[in-house]
């Protein structure tokens, strides 16, 4: 990308963020899409020596961190300015140097947990709380091997349904660990969160039995509303704990797959009869021959089923002898139901 199509970049991001002064989050966006886009200019510019455009960039770049940090107010004036720049950008004409439009600000106090943001950061937290919204943090976790395509996904999945804030990674042991503040209305849970849950109670079980069970997770990343993440943590918790007291013999896989509208758990291990199939979500039914700490006592699969069902959901079972079992969860349109906005905080 030369500097010419960089200007008209920077110059159409401008365009879609005097359209977007209304929508705060959407602005906030613009505004760090543009910061980024400054800032790469500049440092093109740089390295075609073009001093006289990057000190240009450099001034404009200031300007939008003012506005980032809360120190400038978004309005027809900064926009008249970032015009002006841009040309100045584009023609590579003289320019003075951008006024200076900065005041102070004062930051509403927030939470002791989002006390270590960035400036930056916090001013778009502070501003989204003036806008109504909750702020959260969650941890999500994901294998080294794949964690970069998984989380950009989650990313773009979260950027959907609310605003985030911050993210900060960090290393566990073989994992990789982020930590991401956001803001929402309604609070949204990435479907990783959940589904971390459910494979710890797998694990502790596999080594309860002494049973060598792998477990996988695979598709896309799901951000689901917290009536929705509470219905699937239990759900899935008596799924996968089924599958390896039940399914898994002695050894085998159990397998978690997301898709938009749907999670799925599946086992490699002994498979249900076809017999017992119509009757898995009957009150009271087992196939268990005793009472263990985790299954035998008939209470689990209709419970799953009610719950889901309670939302608009469904839950469906396919199984052969001896091939393993698959038990499917289908999730309403979570935007189709009121939601109750969570209170996560007495300061949120």
């Amino acid at each position: 990308m030369d500097l010419q199509d960089r200007v008209e970049h920077i110059t159409a991001t401008i365009g879609d963020l005097r359209n977007a002064t209304t929508d705060g989050p959407k602005s906030r966006q613009l505004i760090e899409a543009l910061f980024r886009a400054v800032h790469s200019f500049k440092a093109a510019a740089s390295a075609e020596g073009r001093d006289d455009l990057s000190r240009i960039a450099h001034e404009f770049e200031d300007l939008l961190h003012s506005l980032r940090t809360g120190k400038l107010t978004l309005d027809e004036r900064v926009l008249q300015t970032f015009d002006t720049a841009a040309i100045a950008l584009r023609e590579g004409s003289s320019f003075e140097g951008l006024p200076k439009l900065t005041h102070e600000t004062h930051h509403d106090r927030l939470p002791a947990e989002f006390g270590n943001l960035r400036d930056d950061e916090r001013h778009r937290a502070v501003a989204a709380r003036q806008e109504g919204a909750n702020l959260y943090v969650m941890e999500v976790v994901f294998e080294a091997s794949d964690f970069d395509e998984r989380f950009r996904k989650l990313k773009e999945r979260l950027e959907k349904n609310a605003e985030p804030i911050s993210i900060s990674p960090s290393m566990e042991d073989d994992k990789i660990v982020f930590k991401v503040v956001y803001a929402s209305r309604s609070e949204k849970i990435p479907s990783q969160t959940v589904i971390q849950q459910a494979l710890r109670a797998g694990e502790a079980v596999a080594a309860k039995l002494g049973k060598q069970v792998e477990f996988v997770v695979r598709g896309e990343e799901i951000v689901l509303e917290r009536r929705w993440a509470d219905v699937l943590t239990d759900a899935l918790l008596h799924l996968v704990r089924n599958a390896v007291d039940h399914g898994i013999e002695s050894h085998g896989t159990v397998t978690i797959t997301t898709e938009e509208s749907q999670i799925t758990v599946t086992d490699d291990g002994r498979g249900i009869e076809p017999e017992n199939l119509p009757l898995l979500f009957q009150p009271g039914f087992t196939t268990a021959n005793d009472v263990t700490d985790y299954s035998g006592r008939g209470v689990g699969l209709d419970v799953v089923k009610t719950t889901v069902e309670e939302l608009g959901g469904s839950v469906s079972v396919a199984s052969e002898p001896a091939k393993g079992s698959s038990f499917k969860i289908k999730i309403s349109n979570q935007d189709t139901r009121p939601i109750k906005t969570p209170n996560p905080s007495s300061d949120a």
